[in-house]
Formats: structure tokens, sequence, C-alpha cells
């Protein structure tokens, strides 16, 4: 069953909420778009900053959605894969994690943050978005266990640690991983090369 799955949320988290406001991004999603500055076709730019501890900003895009969010935990950058990818869980798991993080790199890099955003390389944040692929059970939990643990291990050069998050079966399965604390965007980007 969690072999199907397809539909992939990734988090990474701002070192500093402080150091960016939500609104910033906005602009900054509008030139990806006419820039085509990350993979796939890319949409809209939606503010919902105004929502306390909701989606923040979002550019939707028709293969994966980009957000700024605060809903999965403090700020960070939420990557959620919508289409299909081929290959093994494994495989379609290191091509979001280089996705999410070549984002990540982009934004640490955009002139309107001046070197203030940073993202914390290490810890990530999975979600399930599929429920009926991946329930949020112990035993969807153990059977994706494998799987998360060799493409983070890859990812942080070495054992990693999985929590699941909560286990209320009305929430998406979401899996908090921890590996290299000292890790940066660009190392992790290096070790997925």
């Amino acid at each position: 069953m969690t072999a199907n799955l397809q539909k992939i949320a990734l988090k990474f988290f701002v070192r500093d909420a402080q150091a960016a406001r939500l609104k910033e991004f906005v602009p900054v999603f509008h030139r990806w778009i006419q820039t085509r500055a990350v993979e796939g076709l890319l949409i809209d730019v939606a503010d919902y900053s105004h929502l306390e501890n909701g989606p923040g900003v979002t550019l939707v895009g028709h293969d994966s959605d980009y957000y700024l969010d605060t809903m999965e935990g403090p700020l960070g950058l939420l990557y959620t894969r919508k289409a299909p990818l081929q290959g093994p869980l494994e495989g379609r798991l290191r091509a979001c994690l280089r996705t999410a993080l070549t984002a990540c790199a982009k934004l640490e890099d955009e002139p309107e943050f001046d070197g203030r955003l940073r993202f914390a390389g290490g810890e990530a944040l999975f979600l399930a978005n599929d429920r009926l692929a991946a329930p949020n059970t112990a035993e969807a939990f153990a059977a994706l266990r494998p799987d998360l643990s060799a493409a983070f291990s890859r990812l942080y050069g070495g054992p990693v640690e999985l929590h699941r998050e909560a286990a209320d079966a009305r929430r998406r399965l979401a899996i908090r991983i921890v590996g290299d604390p000292a890790a940066d965007v660009a190392t992790l980007l290096r070790r997925l090369a």
C-alpha cells in the first residue's frame, strides 16, 4: 500500500522565523513564475499571510505546490508533490528532496532577503498526502520507515531518527526526521547529487 504513495510533502524549517515576513515571499514567487525558477509548470501565487497558522504564501503549480507556511510547525518551505513520479518510493523521495532543497537554496539567495533567510537543514518533516495509500497508523509508519530511512540517511550522510508526529487517524501521517544538525542546504544538495 505505502509503496504506491505518490502525494508526498516535505518541509524544511527556517532557522530564524523572524528573518522574513510572509508578505516578502509574494513578489519572489511571482518572479519564479515569470522566470521558471523551479521545475514544473507554475500557475499562480496565493497570499494567505493574514491567517494565523495557515498556508502562508502559496506558489501553485501543475505538478507540485510550494508553501511558506506555519501550518505544520514553525515557518518553513513546504513542498507538496501532486503528480506521479516513476520508480521506487525511495527514488521518488530523493527526487522530492532534491526539488524542495533546490527551492530552499533559491530562496536563501533571493535579494529580497539580503542573506537573512536560512533554512535549518538538520531536520525535516515528511507528510503523506494520501490517506488511502498511507493512513496515519503505526502500520503505515512501519511500512514507510525503510524507504524514509534510506533516503534521509543518504541525505544526512548517516543514521537518522524518525518520529511519528501524532496518532490521530483524522490527521495526515506526519513523520519528523532528525539528522545532521550542522547540515545546511548546500551540503544536503551535494549529498543528493
